[in-house]
């Protein structure tokens, strides 16, 4: 940064310079030249516009004044210049102190080679440039001298006019010093400046990066202070939310660890153990012995299979094999698979409908969306057993028929900001089990998946002891005999 504001003093110094001193007679030059050329026009447009002779005198007074230059009217008559009028204004002015019959002739025939416009300058170093000794004096400056020609009838009129060009040098000299302080004054400004925005933009990033070098090593309660300007708070605020959601993820994928690990172990050592007892005791290997070992695997397969499936889903590679199915037909045969909970547990899973819907989709995965909505509305039901799965018909947001899926339970409900959390992959509400369950938490995230494949609008409502309502909405077609 310094060298930015180093090399921005010294743009700013350079351009000075040339404007300052290298151009600046150049440029006095041609302001003065635009100046005299503006009079000559406004004397030439009066000259025409105007029959009385004083309007034109009067005229030329007042440009004479306006511009500061000296005028002078001659009428041209054959060989001779006979003289109308003059206008003085400066202090010296060359047509009227140094204009002799030749140098007339000269500007007449200058002027009438050039088409009735020409303009001189004219050095007066010439005539005034020596002392007492005899040797050139200082700069004694020039005049430029404009001429133009108008037609009156068989004679023609001359005007001239005169501005002095004052002697740039002592200025320049005086410019040269004020150049000198102007550039140390940039310069100290601008290295202090620099200093100080380089600080105050450098201080928030030297924090910011610390706390990166601890977020790096996992500590995720860190503090991103960017405040000094827009771009660091902005950055200071993404960095902070990043933060936020690592830690979370981190505290997520160690639950998942945990549940998993539990999960796993619970199978494993239930199959050991009877494994175990048919091994070494006579009579024991009977078939409910058996079929316990081989629940157990399936719990098992369950777990890994759900595993796999979140990580498709998560990888894009899911496929679907969309047809067209009775998806009412589909949510009672899933409910078939909980006869077992109602007859021995006392649970009560109620199926609302008016009559059978048709979807196009994946048959099987929506099947596993009902089961694993019904099954978590299992684990986390009230103390009455209730589960409750609704279908209603609706109308959706572009006039289309679709159908309303919701399943609801009596548990203790979920806290208004965890809601957002309850389709992660690594969610699992532990603290608001009734009972223990063996999920893996996995569950919803495959929910979620599953329905966007299928585009379909899906959420949760729920309020702490209140319950909870997980619902999804699907467009419906007609039934087969209807197409």
């Amino acid at each position: 940064m310094i060298f930015a504001f180093g090399l921005f003093t010294a743009i700013v110094i350079i351009l000075l310079w040339m404007f300052q001193t290298l151009w600046l007679d150049d440029i006095y030059r041609s302001l003065k030249l635009r100046e005299l050329d503006r009079c000559a026009d406004a004397a030439v447009s009066a000259a025409a516009s105007s029959d009385d002779a004083d309007a034109f005198d009067d005229a030329l007074s007042d440009l004479a004044k306006k511009y500061e230059i000296c005028l002078s009217l001659y009428r041209i008559s054959g060989t001779s210049a006979s003289p109308v009028t003059k206008k003085h204004v400066n202090s010296f002015c060359y047509i009227h102190n140094s204009s002799s019959n030749d140098t007339l002739n000269r500007f007449y025939w200058s002027a009438a080679k050039a088409g009735g416009e020409y303009t001189e300058l004219i050095s007066l170093n010439s005539l005034f440039g020596r002392n007492r000794g005899g040797e050139m004096a200082a700069d004694a400056g020039e005049n430029m001298i404009s001429v133009r020609l108008l037609s009156e009838g068989d004679s023609t009129l001359m005007l001239l006019f005169n501005t002095e060009l004052v002697p740039l040098s002592s200025t320049v000299k005086t410019l040269n010093a004020q150049l000198v302080w102007i550039t140390a004054i940039l310069l100290v400004i601008g290295v202090a400046l620099a200093l100080f925005l380089s600080d105050r933009m450098s201080k928030p990033i030297r924090q910011m990066s610390g706390e990166a070098s601890r977020l790096a090593l996992g500590d995720y309660n860190v503090n991103f202070d960017g405040s000094g300007c827009a771009e660091t708070e902005n950055l200071s605020a993404t960095l902070n939310r990043a933060a936020y959601e690592l830690g979370r993820l981190d505290r997520m994928q160690k639950d998942l660890i945990a549940n998993v690990s539990h999960d796993l172990r619970t199978p494993l050592t239930m199959i050991a153990g009877y494994t175990e007892i048919m091994r070494d005791i006579p009579g024991e290997a009977t078939p409910e012995n058996f079929q316990i070992v081989l629940d157990e695997c399936d719990r098992l397969t369950n777990l890994v299979t759900d595993m796999l499936e979140v990580s498709k889903y998560q990888n894009g590679t899911q496929k679907l094999n969309v047809t067209l199915f009775n998806f009412t037909d589909v949510i009672r045969r899933t409910l078939e698979r909980y006869q077992k909970l109602r007859e021995h547990d006392g649970y009560v899973i109620r199926f609302e409908s008016e009559r059978d819907v048709f979807v196009k989709g994946d048959e099987g995965r929506l099947l596993q969306v009902i089961y694993n909505l019904v099954n978590n509305a299992v684990n986390y039901t009230g103390a009455d057993k209730t589960v409750v799965i609704r279908q209603t018909e609706t109308v959706g947001e572009d006039g289309s028929p679709e159908v309303l899926v919701e399943v609801i339970d009596t548990g203790d409900g979920i806290p208004e900001e965890d809601l957002p959390l309850v389709w992660e992959r690594y969610y699992k509400a532990r603290d608001f089990h009734k009972r223990a369950n063996m999920g893996t938490g996995l569950g919803l995230s495959i929910v979620r998946g599953i329905l966007l494949l299928h585009n379909a609008s899906f959420g949760v409502q729920s309020k702490v002891g209140s319950g909870s309502n997980f619902w999804f909405r699907l467009k419906t077609e007609p039934a087969p005999a209807e197409q």
